[in-house]
């Protein structure tokens, strides 16, 4: 028996290489593509999810607070930002949430009512580049969001 390998062989077993390369190269490919399309599916979301975040808090306050008797729902303003305001009266103190548009942030401020509200002490909730509530006939609210990059609500 001839132990030597036949260029026959040879030629098989660079075959079997280069087709194993080539699969390498099209699993590295695939790989490539495949983060970039998750990249850009990552920053469209993200992109979207400060507008929604928004819309859905809004909401669910606005929801929340046009059920009972002892709430109501106006608009006012809190320093020099317009607002969507709601009552709430827990154990006999009457509360007012404040919702508002500060510094490019969606803005909430929950405190109690006789006190002398600081538009500064809210909390943020999502940036808005543009938040804008109001009241319209029969107990309707239009409430209008725009997001920094442009999406309006």
């Amino acid at each position: 028996m001839n132990n030597k390998l036949s260029p026959r062989h040879s030629v098989h077993r660079i075959f079997v290489v280069m087709i194993f390369g080539l699969f390498l190269l099209f699993l590295l490919l695939m790989l490539l593509f495949g983060a970039r399309a998750y990249s850009v599916s990552v920053a469209g979301s993200q992109k979207n999810n400060n507008l929604y975040t928004a819309s859905a808090y809004v909401t669910a306050k606005f929801r929340q607070h046009d059920t009972g008797t002892d709430q109501e729902i106006y608009c006012d303003t809190l320093g020099n930002s317009q607002a969507l305001c709601m009552t709430d009266i827990i154990e006999g103190t009457k509360y007012i949430t404040y919702i508002y548009l500060k510094d490019g942030n969606l803005t909430e401020l929950f405190t109690v009512a006789d006190s002398q509200a600081s538009a500064s002490a809210g909390t943020s909730i999502s940036q808005l580049s543009d938040f804008q509530a109001e009241n319209l006939d029969n107990g309707f609210y239009r409430i209008s969001l725009k997001s920094a990059t442009g999406i309006s609500a």
